[in-house]
């Protein structure tokens, strides 16, 4: 049988709940729960990524505010 083999990885930079590492094959984005959200073969597309989802989140927590104060007049 065969073992699996441990994929060694490097901790690069975390913003915000995203979790950027270097991999054995590329980069790699995951959540605090350790999920792989994404894989590539660049960092920069990881930061792109990343970038995209912070800014997806803070329009959303606008909407949201927006929202709340609308629902308060």
């Amino acid at each position: 049988m065969r073992m699996p083999t441990l994929k060694s990885e490097k901790f690069i930079y975390m913003a915000d709940g995203f979790y950027v590492y270097k991999m054995e094959d590329g980069y790699a984005v995951k959540d605090k729960f350790g999920y792989t959200l994404k894989t590539s073969k660049t960092v920069k597309t990881c930061e792109r990524y990343v970038q995209q989802q912070l800014q997806e989140r803070r329009e959303l927590e606008r909407y949201a505010i927006e929202e709340i104060n609308q629902d308060k007049n």
